[in-house]
Parts: structure tokens; C-alpha cells; sequence
């Protein structure tokens, strides 16, 4: 039986969709469509993740917490 259709991936990933995860998330499906060759995907999580702020560091929550 021949298909007409190649199989693909489910999943249709728009700039909304990606920007509603978590960016631990965000970092898998960029590593995820990285392996699986998706340029457009690899690209949208790079702007996506380049616009989020940076994480903070253990030390610096302790000192915020100190101050309040």
C-alpha cells in the first residue's frame, strides 16, 4: 500500500505556541527540532529565548530575600 500522505510531525509549532512554554521547555523542543533537521523551529526558539530575561542565580534570590 502506498501513502500519500509522509508521515510528519503532529504538531504545527507557531511563535505563540513556543513562547507559552517554559524556556527549559522551549530548550528541549529547540534541541528536538535541531536533531530532527526543522530550521524554522530551531529559528523560532532562538527569538524566543533570546528575548527572555536571564535566569537569576541562587545568590542572587538570597540576597533579595535578605533585603526584604
Amino acid at each position: 500500500m502506498m501513502r500519500l500522505v509522509k508521515p510528519g510531525r503532529s504538531a504545527v509549532w507557531t511563535k505563540e505556541r513556543i513562547d507559552a512554554l517554559t524556556s527549559a521547555e522551549v530548550r528541549q523542543l529547540r534541541a528536538n527540532a535541531e536533531r530532527l533537521s526543522e530550521a524554522d523551529i530551531v529559528a523560532l526558539c532562538d527569538e524566543i529565548l533570546k528575548a527572555r530575561p536571564r535566569g537569576t542565580s541562587a545568590k542572587t534570590v538570597k540576597a533579595k530575600r535578605a533585603a526584604a
